[in-house]
């Protein structure tokens, strides 16, 4: 397995090109996801496939930034969140392609880990 990242509205910010920076270092291939490929399953987008026209998504995207993750071990995982910390580079939305996720497509990832960064968000808040 090689080691991917697929971002999301980042592509010609500083932030991404940060990001770029970091994952590139560690030999991620890193993919600008376009708001069209949405309805393609993660495990194709890693591996590099391209939409048909069937699968062509025309609809509201999303614009908040998001990092889907896929990593050939854990420890470049860890190292490529690290130097992400350690330089304070935050995205919000983050998650790591499993077994589990891998074929649904971006905008049901999304959906999930908003939900999910809400929900946290909301418990923090609690905290306080």
């Amino acid at each position: 397995m090689r080691s991917v990242v697929l971002c999301y509205n980042l592509k010609g910010t500083a932030k991404g090109r940060k990001l770029a920076m970091i994952f590139g270092f560690l030999g991620y291939k890193i993919r600008h996801v376009e708001a069209e490929e949405y309805k393609i399953p993660l495990k194709a987008l890693v591996e590099g496939g391209e939409q048909t026209e069937k699968e062509l998504y025309t609809g509201e995207g999303f614009t908040e930034e998001m990092l889907i993750m896929q990593a050939a071990t854990e420890d470049l995982l860890d190292k490529a969140l690290f130097l992400m910390h350690k330089e304070k580079i935050r995205v919000e939305l983050k998650a790591v392609i499993t077994p589990n996720n891998q074929e649904w497509d971006s905008l049901s990832l999304y959906r999930e880990i908003k939900k999910e960064h809400e929900y946290m968000k909301q418990q923090e808040e609690r905290k306080q």
